[in-house]
């Protein structure tokens, strides 16, 4: 292999909570934003794996330990950007402005839960690796035509990058200049499959020389660095600079989806250490409190403040009603096809049929 260049991963916080790059630090309005959306993503992070140990959740992607490389970015965007999500993304699209009781739902395999409600610029989310790619890039070239000043966003593990779809998403974003911002999340483990497996470059982001576009790597479990750099590739898409891609260095703590034994692949010492030692949550709260910004009072406060919002969405989500089966056929199309007009007929016909057996 070529020796090559030795990128230098971004960092503002270092994992003890003291700073790198002091000016580069943002208002600490921005700063307790960003604090207070990490600890509502995981705390909901860490119900759901509750919940699903208590079989009432479907099986779920968990995200804990990337609560910063999620909310990090999607918090640099804005009102009319666009996000692409994958399975992992349930922290970024909440911080985006998903509501809870529905992303309960939507895991729960409820339709209420599958229908993105409409003022909120949110793709379904992808299950299969790296489709997710091609559709933002769709999108972000929809906003160029269209001449909005508006973003497409999406995440990918480092095993997604492996997909086809990775490369067809980039390479169409990048070929046309369109607004896009691809971020992948590298939490070490495809499943399974460890890092030096799914490719031989070291450094995921170098692939963005082969696109022609800027490529970063960021320290993906410090929610400061996250949010500079994804806030950087965001306004030069807005400013019609074209796609960016970023790689961001983070740990995934839990199982791959609440079906999995990570004990199987990996030990126990390695997700122990990044708990100890790198944390996103504790290290912009030490900073806080290092500035006098924070404290015991108003860490308590916040923690009744979610577990509240979390008690209130798990409550509506439990209460919400039976499904209608017709839910099946509908939000697909605004003008349905002959095929599914068809399917509706026979769809209503068992329903009364059962209706009345």
């Amino acid at each position: 292999m070529p020796e090559l260049y030795a990128p230098e991963m971004f960092q503002i916080l270092a994992p003890d909570g003291t700073v790198n790059k002091p000016e580069l630090v943002p208002d600490m309005e921005t700063v307790e934003k960003l604090y207070r959306q990490m600890v509502r993503v995981r705390f909901f992070d860490d119900r759901l794996a509750s919940l699903a140990k208590q079989n009432k959740m479907g099986t779920y992607a968990l995200f804990g330990g990337q609560e910063a490389s999620q909310v990090g970015s999607a918090m640099a965007l804005k009102p009319g950007d666009y996000i692409a999500p994958m399975y992992r993304s349930t922290g970024a699209c909440i911080a985006f402005g998903w509501e809870p009781r529905l992303a309960i739902m939507y895991w729960r395999g409820h339709p209420e839960g599958w229908r993105i409600p409409d003022h909120l610029n949110m793709l379904p989310i992808i299950i299969d690796i790296g489709a997710q790619f091609p559709h933002a890039a769709g999108v972000a070239m929809g906003l160029k035509m269209q001449g909005k000043p508006n973003v497409a966003m999406s995440w990918i593990g480092e095993g997604g990058t492996s997909q086809g779809d990775f490369h067809a998403g980039v390479n169409w974003a990048a070929a046309t200049d369109s607004p896009a911002v691809f971020i992948i999340e590298n939490n070490g483990w495809a499943i399974s499959v460890p890092r030096a497996v799914q490719s031989k470059v070291d450094y995921l982001m170098r692939r963005a020389d082969g696109y022609g576009i800027p490529g970063y790597l960021v320290d993906g479990n410090d929610v400061l660095a996250v949010h500079h750099i994804a806030s950087k590739a965001v306004e030069d898409a807005r400013a019609g600079k074209g796609a960016s891609l970023i790689e961001q260095m983070t740990y995934r703590i839990r199982p791959h989806t609440t079906g999995d034994d990570p004990k199987a692949y990996r030990t126990e010492d390695e997700a122990n250490d990044y708990i100890t030692n790198k944390a996103p949550i504790d290290r912009v709260r030490k900073f806080m409190t290092d500035q006098k910004v924070w404290d015991e009072d108003r860490e308590a406060a916040l923690k009744l403040e979610v577990e509240t919002e979390f008690a209130a969405s798990l409550e509506a989500a439990d209460n919400a009603p039976t499904p209608d089966p017709r839910a099946l056929l509908e939000y697909a199309m605004v003008n349905p096809a002959p095929h599914l007009l068809r399917q509706r007929e026979i769809l209503e016909q068992r329903i009364k049929a059962v209706e009345h057996a």
